[in-house]
């Protein structure tokens, strides 16, 4: 049975392309992390921001208990959505420099994955759902109070 596969040598082109890899995968890994905790971030803010709105007002309900979680909400979200707009661009950037490295190589045959995404696209998918919630949460609760049915 023949071998079919070629002994990889690396040349000054492709080194120069694995060091951009690496980079750009630990830049993805790093802003991955930070999507994370922006969301955990968010949360707590939100938290804190309540209990010191109880102290502000004397426990008295008003509209500032809706819309500062809201904006704290709104603020967060576009940053985590901004974060994960250069994470799939990094993604992007490190398909073009293994497509390089294939092509280079005389890989025919590399399946390079559709990595390009719109800022649109990161603003509604999927990893925003927290801040979809909360937002909802946030309108309904505003909603109420403003009906009079809570707080009156």
């Amino acid at each position: 049975m023949k071998n079919t596969m070629t002994e990889y040598k690396r040349t000054c082109e492709d080194e120069l392309d694995w060091a951009k890899v690496d980079q750009l995968h630990e830049a993805t890994l790093q802003i991955s992390k930070s999507c994370f905790e922006f969301k955990i971030v968010c949360v707590g803010l939100i938290g804190a921001s309540l209990a010191i709105l109880v102290k502000l007002t004397d426990n008295q309900l008003g509209h500032s208990y809706f819309f500062i979680p809201l904006l704290i909400c709104f603020g967060f979200w576009i940053a985590d959505f901004s974060a994960y707009y250069f994470q799939k661009k990094t993604r992007a950037a490190m398909d073009q420099k293994l497509q390089a490295i294939a092509q280079r190589n005389s890989i025919t045959n590399y399946q390079a994955q559709e990595v390009d995404m719109p800022w649109q696209q990161a603003a509604f998918n999927h990893s925003m759902s927290l801040y979809y919630a909360l937002a909802a949460l946030g309108f309904i609760g505003w909603l109420v109070f403003f009906k009079g049915w809570i707080g009156g």
